[in-house]
């Protein structure tokens, strides 16, 4: 995880990179990631702008309401399904 901060003329940018485990890993490893990414916010200034950038390692389903964000065709459990 990596937090960077950047003072601006009118408002300050905090970015934010984080890469979570992948869906796999223990239980205990996700959640210690959670917990320092929600100490990570709280450690930022409530008045900068708050971008968080990174690899959370969604899976999206062929669900119709996931259409509008992820496509046609999406990957879901490692194969790419053609409707």
């Amino acid at each position: 995880m990596c937090k960077l901060r950047i003072r601006g003329k009118f408002y300050n940018l905090t970015l934010i990179s984080a890469y979570a485990p992948k869906e796999d890993a223990k239980d205990e490893v996700k959640e210690q990631f959670y917990e320092e990414l929600n100490i990570t916010l709280e450690q930022s200034s409530k008045h900068d702008t708050v971008i968080i950038l990174g690899d959370f390692n969604a899976k999206v389903g062929k669900e119709m309401n996931n259409r509008l964000v992820a496509g046609k065709y999406t990957l879901h459990n490692e194969t790419m399904t053609m409707e």
